[in-house]
């Protein structure tokens, strides 16, 4: 039954991932790494996050074949979960760890508007981290089964900021589970393999130039502030405003294994797993205090799901297996049904781009400016990756209806040298000037006029 609950929950994540693809990749950094590969043809990485490569191996393989922008665009939405239930594959029949293996699925459950940043980098760090986990449960004492935990270690490090916590919970859970197995040694092969390479890649991650990443290390000055004024931290209020949506199912874990864990007497898991997650949640709060946004918050917490699931599914042992199957299958179809339903926002979004890049070709326009606030006022679209997002949109069809709106952070002066130049494409605020002569003409044709500067 655990085996068909997996595959019919991936199976449904991979058929979303197709109907919904336009919806998830044609949005924010999804679409602006989408053009970026088509620009490049080679891997694109921000922030030194390299792990992000693999999910970019499918959509990167039909550019260089070829293929038709639509055909990128599913490709690019099923690479991660193409990629987890792949990982749920090899837990399932090679490794036989089941329940593990649908730890891969538990993520799922809280996502709603995070199922439509179609990167997946949060996603796919629980991926690795799973594989990690699976390596630090079925132990073997050879130099391939240490150079797995090298490379998982580093996956995680190098997938996202967050990843390095990943490690450290799994590398204290490791610990505490190896005393509380009394097997003799307080710190295994494993653990040693597994801190030396952590410790290792914060180094090194920590000395190279950082744009993204380094604007969201607070100081200490900012930690004690932030903390002692607890009405500041949004991500906290949105969190408990969406408790049956998001923190309902870790917090129901937290309980579980709260509960089974103290009938047992196992004081040294209690104190290990409440003082990470109550460290998490404070680091979390702080880091991510201002964030407000669907998909920033539920990116901010999901992690959550991860360190309940974990001792959840390697220690818990109810009296009644097939009865918590059948509740974690019915609760994951519901949180399907939920991302069909928030889908809805964002193929309004997606309608109201195409009503806008209408407009400008009735008008003789494909290259369009406005102003963010005029824009806003009217179809609540901004973002600073509009250029992308209507450019590939409008391509969908065929290259020769490429269509771009550019928006413009500053007042919109149609006298703007920048505007004139018909061999420009605009992009984004702190890049602004592509040349035309840069885009591919197998995906995107714009015509060699000047930007139409839209009332």
């Amino acid at each position: 039954m655990a085996r068909l609950i997996g595959h019919l929950g991936f199976l449904i994540l991979l058929a979303l991932s197709v109907v919904l693809a336009r919806e998830r990749v044609l949005l924010v950094d999804s679409a602006a790494q989408l053009f970026e590969l088509i620009q490049r043809g080679t891997f694109v990485i921000y922030d030194h996050r390299y792990t992000m490569a693999v999910t970019q191996l499918l959509p990167l393989a039909g550019i260089k074949l070829g293929l038709p922008l639509p055909v990128l665009v599913v490709l690019y939405s099923m690479a991660a979960p193409l990629m987890a239930y792949l990982a749920f594959l090899l837990l399932t029949y090679c490794v036989k760890d089941i329940p593990l293996a649908l730890l891969l699925l538990f993520p799922m459950l809280c996502i709603r508007h995070t199922f439509f940043h179609g990167i997946s980098e949060t996603f796919s760090l629980m991926v690795y981290a799973t594989l990690l986990l699976a390596l630090l449960r079925h132990r073997r004492n050879t130099p391939l089964h240490a150079a797995g935990i090298v490379l998982c270690t580093l996956a995680c490090v190098f997938m996202h900021p967050v990843g390095m916590f990943f490690v450290l919970f799994l590398l204290g859970y490791h610990v505490v589970d190896t005393i509380a197995s009394r097997t003799g040694r307080i710190v295994s092969l494993q653990a040693i393999v597994m801190t030396v390479t952590l410790v290792a890649a914060v180094i090194v991650k920590a000395q190279l130039p950082s744009g993204h990443d380094a604007g969201y290390m607070p100081s200490v000055a900012d930690v004690l502030y932030r903390l002692t004024h607890p009405s500041e931290l949004q991500v906290v209020r949105h969190l408990f405003e969406s408790v049956a949506d998001f923190y309902l199912y870790p917090l129901a874990l937290y309980v579980v294994v709260l509960v089974w864990h103290i009938r047992r007497r196992q004081w040294l898991r209690v104190g290990w797993g409440l003082a990470f997650n109550v460290g998490f949640f404070l680091l979390t709060a702080v880091v991510y205090h201002a964030d407000t946004s669907h998909i920033c918050v539920e990116r901010a917490w999901l992690p959550l799901i991860f360190f309940a699931g974990v001792p959840f599914v390697c220690e818990y042992r109810g009296r009644r297996p097939q009865l918590t199957l059948l509740v974690f299958a019915a609760l994951l179809l519901l949180a399907y049904g939920k991302i069909v339903d928030s889908s809805k926002h964002y193929r309004q979004r997606l309608n109201e781009l195409q009503t806008i890049v209408e407009r400008g070709r009735r008008e003789g326009h494909r290259k369009l400016v406005a102003e963010s606030p005029t824009v806003d006022s009217h179809f609540r679209v901004h973002s600073w990756a509009t250029a992308f997002e209507t450019l590939m949109l409008s391509s969908m069809q065929s290259p020769d209806s490429t269509a771009t709106l550019y928006l413009d952070e500053l007042p919109c002066d149609p006298s703007n040298p920048d505007y004139q130049r018909t061999d420009a494409y605009l992009a984004v605020p702190w890049n602004r000037l592509w040349r035309y002569s840069t885009l591919d003409p197998h995906y995107f044709r714009l015509p060699p006029q000047p930007y139409h500067v839209l009332d």
